[in-house]
């Protein structure tokens, strides 16, 4: 009997050993996949986070875009407001320009009829007297600016022959402005060549240049205001007078005058100045003073500038010559 139950123990220890080596390998598995589970809620907490985010940034963007849409649309309503006020001003404008046309009109009118009763008061002949005394006063204060004018050149003038003889062409640089260039014009002959001088060392192997000049130094003539002297070929001497002369000079065009001649008698040539012609002109129309030597048949022609007379062409003729 107590065999039988030492048996009976023995069987039911070896079931529960036996149910408990079943039950191992359950659990094991059992708490892998609850690891796996737990795994994948991190992985989609942290996919969940990363949404949350991007949204955030999302609306940010969206806010700022809305914002700057705002300011856009509120810069589009002030360009709006100032059109309105331009066209406002424009008109206005337009409206004032009618009215002083419409003035200046009816001034006229009073103008002419002031004439006809002045003419009709005073007669014809008498108005014309008037009208000849308004002239004549009108040319008497001309006549006196332009004195002024000369009486200043003069002054520049003596000063400019004086440097010039005493230190040749290196004077010539402080009577040069930086805003403009120095034309150089040299007749040998029929024709005219015209360079553009950049430095005035460039005259120091001229030889016509320095020839002329040294006649000019040994010349004994003072300067003289008055009209340049006029060369005649006819005459045995080749000027209508002798001396150094200078004062206003008028329409002057002699560095345009001789770029177009040279293309004229080399048209197929390609003339260096030609590209600049419309320029020289504007400029020759700057220029109001010369000096011109017989001795040395040199002329020298001047611009206003700065209140200063600054040199921009030097011309050495050859009287007649072919």
């Amino acid at each position: 009997m107590k065999y039988m139950n030492f048996i009976i123990l023995l069987i039911f220890v070896f079931s529960i050993n036996l149910g408990f080596s079943q039950f191992g390998p359950k659990k094991k598995e059992l708490k892998s996949k609850i690891d796996t589970l737990e795994m994948l809620l991190k992985v989609q907490k942290s996919e969940i986070n990363n949404l949350q985010f991007r949204d955030s940034l999302s609306f940010s963007e969206i806010k700022r875009l809305s914002s700057e849409m705002k300011d856009i649309k509120q810069y589009v309503i002030d360009l709006n407001n100032e059109l309105i006020v331009l066209k406002n001003l424009n008109q206005s404008v337009t409206e004032e320009n009618q009215k002083l046309k419409k003035l200046y009109e009816q001034l006229i009118k009073k103008v002419e009829i002031h004439q006809i009763l002045i003419r009709n008061v005073i007669g014809g002949d008498s108005l014309e007297i008037f009208e000849k005394q308004i002239e004549k006063e009108k040319n008497e204060k001309n006549k006196i600016n332009t004195n002024l004018k000369t009486q200043n050149f003069n002054n520049f003038a003596l000063e400019f022959i004086s440097k010039l003889k005493k230190d040749g062409e290196k004077s010539l640089k402080e009577y040069i402005s930086d805003s403009t260039n120095l034309f150089y014009l040299s007749k040998p002959g029929f024709i005219t060549a015209v360079v553009k001088i950049n430095d005035i060392s460039e005259f120091a192997e001229e030889i016509p240049w320095k020839i002329a000049l040294e006649s000019f130094k040994k010349s004994n003539f003072s300067f003289i205001e008055g009209e340049k002297p006029e060369i005649n070929c006819d005459m045995a001497d080749l000027y209508n007078k002798r001396g150094c002369y200078g004062g206003i000079e008028e329409n002057f065009n002699k560095i345009s005058k001789s770029i177009e001649d040279l293309k004229e008698f080399s048209p197929e040539e390609e003339i260096p100045l030609m590209n600049e012609i419309n320029e020289i002109k504007e400029l020759e129309k700057t220029i109001i003073a010369f000096i011109y030597s017989t001795d040395g048949n040199l002329g020298f022609y001047f611009i206003k500038h700065n209140e200063t007379w600054k040199l921009v062409c030097l011309e050495i003729e050859d009287p007649c010559s072919t």
